[in-house]
């Protein structure tokens, strides 16, 4: 159960009490409950129709973190021969329109939202090498629209649900089956849980890692235990992760190749063969 759902059943329970409960505080939690409910079904669809590409050589990863936010969240990063995608999952109900000039949803601007993907499309540009830079794509995927064709709004892609995986197939190779691996396995870490604290080094000579130097023998004595126990664990933290990065690796790579295989035999192939 959500922390949104969880405070709405206990206020509900309060009020069948007999306590006073703010019954406008009461409805703002419901309506944010059914937003969030809404918003968690359609990032799920959105990663039911983006397992599809697997096949072809594609890595996703859903829910991760969002660069430079502490409380933002990327929907979906889809890694690939076509480049690296950002997708944001709208689950919109009522009419949606879209054109070139603008989004609307039951006669609402929605023009935030597409500046909120260019945004995440942009922090997530940052965390690859230069030449990869020019890869990174942004789109806004309406999750309950399954038929809304592919439109471009200030440079964001908007489509439909079933219109998201054969958008990204179709577009031109960007990057090699090597740059798909190196990408994915690099955006895993960065996106990925946020990294321990840094623990400050200890300075020699006995100097506090503030910049000040601890007065006689005692701050000195301690400034030293203290930095060996800091380092020490710094060490098992840092060791920790190079696994679980390793492992992580490991997995894409072995993912990756297969995919690669499954695209020869699946679309190459059959291409040239039937060419």
């Amino acid at each position: 159960m959500s922390r949104r759902a969880r405070r709405v059943a206990e206020l509900r329970a309060a009020a069948e009490r007999g306590e006073a409960v703010d019954a406008a505080a009461l409805e703002r939690l419901r309506r944010d409950q059914r937003a969030w409910a809404a918003g968690a079904e359609g990032e799920r669809r959105v990663a039911d129709v983006l397992a599809h590409l697997t096949r072809y050589g594609w890595t996703v990863l859903h829910d991760v973190r969002w660069p430079g936010r502490q409380r933002a969240n990327l929907d979906h990063v889809a890694i690939g021969p076509g480049g690296v995608f950002v997708v944001d999952a709208k689950n919109w109900s009522g009419d949606v329109r879209v054109s070139p000039d603008g989004l609307r949803q039951n006669g609402y601007g929605r023009d935030a939202a597409v500046e909120g993907v260019s945004q995440a499309a942009a922090a997530v540009t940052t965390l690859l090498a230069p030449q990869h830079r020019s890869a990174v794509r942004g789109v806004l995927c309406l999750a309950g629209q399954e038929d809304q064709p592919v439109v471009t709004v200030q440079g964001v892609t908007v489509c439909g649900r079933w219109q998201l995986p054969e958008h990204l197939l179709a577009q031109p190779v960007r990057l090699s089956v090597y740059d798909v691996v190196d990408i994915a396995r690099h955006l895993d870490v960065e996106l990925g849980a946020t990294a321990p604290a840094t623990v400050p080094a200890p300075r020699r000579g006995g100097q506090r890692t503030d910049g000040r130097t601890p007065r006689g023998s005692a701050g000195r004595t301690s400034a030293r235990a203290a930095g060996r126990s800091s380092s020490g664990r710094a060490g098992a933290i840092d060791r920790r992760r190079r696994r679980r990065a390793a492992l992580g690796g490991a997995l894409t790579r072995l993912v990756l190749w297969l995919g690669a295989v499954l695209f020869l035999v699946n679309v190459v192939l059959p291409r040239m063969v039937g060419g």
